[in-house]
C-alpha cells in the first residue's frame, strides 16, 4: 500500500502561498527547513493530519524550482495573481 507523507508545491513567492493555504484550509506553518537554502529555496511545512504540505519558493536566480515554474509558465496550483 502506498502511503503519502508529504506533498511539495512550488510557488513564486512563499509568503502569499502560505497565507492563502492558511486562509483556505486553516493550517499554519509548523516548520521551516534552512537546509533548502543551498538549493536557492525557502520553504514552509504545514501539517495536514499526520502528513505535511510543503511549499517551496526560489529566493535566488535560476534554481531548479524557478526553471520549473518558467517551463510550466507559472504555478499550476497557486498563482499570486489569483
Amino acid at each position: 500500500m502506498l502511503r503519502l507523507r508529504q506533498i511539495c508545491l512550488v510557488a513564486r513567492e512563499l509568503k502569499s502561498a502560505v497565507a492563502d493555504l492558511k486562509a483556505v484550509f486553516g493550517i499554519a506553518t509548523c516548520h521551516r527547513d534552512p537546509t533548502v537554502e543551498k538549493f536557492g529555496l525557502v520553504n514552509a511545512l504545514l501539517p495536514v493530519g499526520n502528513n505535511f504540505l510543503e511549499v517551496v519558493a526560489p529566493f535566488r536566480k535560476n534554481p531548479a524550482a524557478e526553471r520549473y515554474l518558467d517551463r510550466r509558465k507559472g504555478c499550476l496550483l497557486y498563482t499570486s495573481d489569483a
